[in-house]
């Protein structure tokens, strides 16, 4: 029988730096806790349907007809992403994702990436521990949660968040995707977890509109990838619109 292991509030996402420029100063968004022990089962029949706009930036993302032999030249995977760290890799203006196979390519002006100081700074670490997990010298699998990138919409304070949810930290190695969010949903009314296609793969998603949060609408897609939730968080303020978000991601091999 799994023990109960002791209360650990996993600190998460959003907190005050990750908002615009004068924005009022707002709550840190806290996931769920493993404290308890307890797994709820989320299932195919809990799914709800989501809103036209998710709708539209799912059929963005869901080119689950990409191939490697469909990358053109110019959007190459680098050499060193078959070597690449579980934490993914970054070259110029995108970050390369070998664990779940996805890419992030910004501007670099409307948005842009966080880099090691921003990251460390918005979650609560040091720099070194950012760089040590970033280049390899600490491992995901040795720790609950961390950052693989944070991009950030300069104008809204709109935020996309890459991060790890390792279960076996909690003494829960089977906790499953679903079961993550599905404990993450029940701190909201009426938002239900929904298995859907993204970026080429079967995620499971939570939806929650922004009258439900402080800090925008917030839409997450989770998936286990080698013992990892891999969890990408998109946090949406003010006129930013999801499609314009999602559009920044596509699958690695596109």
């Amino acid at each position: 029988m799994i023990k109960k292991i002791s209360a650990i509030m996993i600190a998460m996402l959003v907190l005050a730096s990750l908002s615009g420029c004068g924005k009022e100063e707002e709550d840190p968004y806290s996931s769920p806790s493993f404290s308890d022990g307890k797994v709820e089962n989320g299932t195919e029949g809990d799914a709800t349907e989501t809103d036209a706009s998710l709708t539209d930036a799912l059929m963005i993302a869901s080119y689950t007809d990409a191939t490697l032999g469909d990358a053109s030249s110019t959007d190459a995977v680098p050499a060193s992403l078959t070597d690449a760290l579980p934490m993914g890799i970054y070259e110029g203006n995108t970050y390369y994702n070998g664990l779940a196979e996805f890419k992030i390519k910004v501007d670099g002006d409307t948005w842009r990436f966080y880099d090691a100081v921003e990251v460390a700074s918005a979650t609560g670490a040091t720099e070194d521990y950012v760089n040590n997990l970033w280049y390899g010298y600490k491992s995901p699998y040795d720790e609950d949660t961390t950052y693989a990138a944070i991009v950030s919409e300069k104008e809204s304070g709109s935020t996309i968040i890459v991060s790890y949810i390792n279960p076996s930290k909690y003494n829960m190695p089977d906790y499953s995707a679903k079961e993550y969010l599905t404990m993450a949903s029940e701190k909201y009314e009426d938002v239900k977890v929904r298995t859907v296609t993204f970026l080429g793969a079967k995620y499971e998603c939570l939806d929650v509109p922004a009258e439900q949060t402080n800090v925008g609408r917030r839409t997450q897609f989770a998936r286990k990838v080698d013992g990892m939730i891999v969890l990408i968080t998109f946090t949406m303020n003010e006129d930013t619109a999801i499609e314009d978000a999602v559009s920044l991601l596509s699958p690695l091999y596109y």
